[in-house]
């Protein structure tokens, strides 16, 4: 890892994926799953995006029918609710590197959160007692 004009130059495989990302609060907001990258003009791959959720997961763990599924799925709560690909994270909101990523971006943002937030409303938030708060 060097120091380079108009950037830094990492190892994606070692510095990126599958760390942890923080979200600017410092929650949890799930993990690097892939990334998208851009060539550049003379050929260097620069990283653009981050991508995160389990329908990006999956076709890594050898489910790309399920992948594609989530994904799409993902795309339509998107949609309805009039925000963007909720997988994709721009790396202009990657506010540091380190042991794990932290983001200029909210947790609830991000499709990682999407699974947790739909099960935590149509599942365990009907279960009875639920709305109880552990003392």
């Amino acid at each position: 890892m060097s120091s380079q004009p108009g950037g830094r130059r990492l190892w994606a495989a070692l510095h990126l994926l599958d760390h942890q990302m923080l979200d600017r609060e410092g929650a949890m907001a799930g993990c690097v799953d892939d990334l998208e990258l851009t060539a550049a003009e003379d050929g260097t791959l620069i990283v653009t995006a981050i991508l995160s959720g389990p329908g990006i997961l999956a076709p890594r763990l050898g489910a790309a029918r399920f992948g594609r599924w989530r994904r799409r799925s993902q795309q339509l709560w998107a949609d309805e609710e009039g925000r963007p690909d909720p997988t994709r994270i721009s790396f202009a909101r990657v506010r540091g590197i380190g042991s794990h990523l932290t983001l200029a971006a909210d947790a609830a943002e991000l499709a990682s959160s999407d699974t947790e937030r739909w099960v935590r409303d149509h599942v365990v938030g009907r279960l009875p007692g639920s709305a109880h708060v552990a003392e």
